[in-house]
């Protein structure tokens, strides 16, 4: 698998931001000059709304991740189920990083909202 380098974050199909990782495996943000231009803060107390890359200092408790994104990864039960997913595809599940995991999982669920829309 490719690794994700860096993921695009939008809101009602405007871009927000850039995400990306550190060297050393920290979470960094940057929001978009047009969004910092008409837009709000999407975690106020983590990212708030201003100019500049934002990188997360804490390992804890988002495995170096903040924490608007880190809610939109999958729970005990979710993670159970990728890991399924990606030994099924002969993927190593503790290989993957916050990103890639993030990225996996808006794309499975991306899919399961296009199969359920087009029932």
């Amino acid at each position: 698998m490719e690794k994700v380098r860096a993921l695009s974050v939008g809101y009602n199909g405007r871009p927000v931001g850039r995400l990306a990782l550190t060297p050393d495996g920290f979470s960094a943000f940057e929001y978009n000059s047009d969004w910092l231009a008409a837009g709000f803060s999407i975690s106020p107390f983590s990212l708030p709304l201003k100019d500049g890359v934002f990188v997360q200092k804490r390992r804890e408790p988002f495995d170096g991740g903040f924490d608007i994104f880190a809610d939109s990864l999958p729970d005990g039960w979710g993670c159970l189920l990728l890991d399924r997913i990606l030994l099924k595809n002969h993927l190593d599940p503790y290989g993957i990083d916050i990103l890639q995991c993030l990225a996996i999982t808006l794309n499975l669920l991306f899919c399961l909202y296009i199969v359920h829309y087009q029932l």
